[in-house]
């Protein structure tokens, strides 16, 4: 899954074409996305993790760079997390027309976003581990996916515990739960299904190339 053109990685930004294209991209995106959001307190506590993240990706940038395309996933789910934030995820407007269409009872881009970020972050999280750690064989598969689930339990923890101090008219808009009690576990399976369903494409991936 790791292409040639990518294995020469360099830590000079300045020559990242692609990466800056993404860069700008989400910039602006968010950008647009950060005036006047349905749910303003409930924004800033969606964006603090990303601002947190962005902040590690460009810290650790000379050390720890991956391929365009893990950078590529990574702004994917970057946009839809701006969506989401900038609505709310249980009143993104594409979501109800996903609704409608499907006749189902909720408003399910949350549902699909949880999905996404198991599937979009398993890629890169298996770059990482294959250029600078020592694991081969089934961990390099095993590992991501433990990862992808570790994640997704640390957010609904973080989301829960920062829930409590809401008043109840604005838990529901963070959390999103929309009458299902079952919401978080539902999301980490959601999550972790995403991711297993990556690896096993990349498990694929190499072992034909391998033959």
């Amino acid at each position: 899954m790791i292409s040639k053109s990518n294995s020469q990685l360099t830590p000079n930004f300045g020559n990242k074409k692609f990466q800056q294209i993404l860069l700008t991209i989400f910039v602006l995106f968010w950008a647009v996305f950060a005036i006047s959001p349905l749910y303003r307190p409930e924004w800033w506590l969606e964006n603090y993790l990303v601002f947190a993240f962005i902040l590690f990706l460009v810290l650790s940038y000379k050390k720890l760079q991956l391929s365009d395309l893990s950078y590529l996933l990574i702004t994917i789910f970057l946009l839809l997390h701006t969506i989401g934030a900038h609505y709310g995820y249980s009143s993104v407007s594409i979501g109800f027309t996903i609704r409608d269409v499907f006749g189902l009872i909720r408003n399910p881009y949350d549902r699909i976003v949880h999905f996404l970020f198991g599937f979009l972050f398993a890629y890169p999280i298996y770059e990482s581990l294959k250029r600078y750690s020592n694991l081969k064989g089934v961990w390099l598969y095993i590992l991501p996916i433990n990862f992808i689930i570790s994640l997704s339990a640390i957010y609904e923890i973080i989301e829960a515990a920062v829930a409590w101090t809401f008043p109840p008219e604005q838990y529901n808009p963070f959390v999103g739960l929309q009458g299902d009690i079952w919401d978080g576990y539902k999301d980490m399976l959601l999550v972790s299904t995403g991711g297993i369903i990556h690896i096993l494409i990349i498990w694929l991936t190499d072992k034909l190339r391998k033959n």
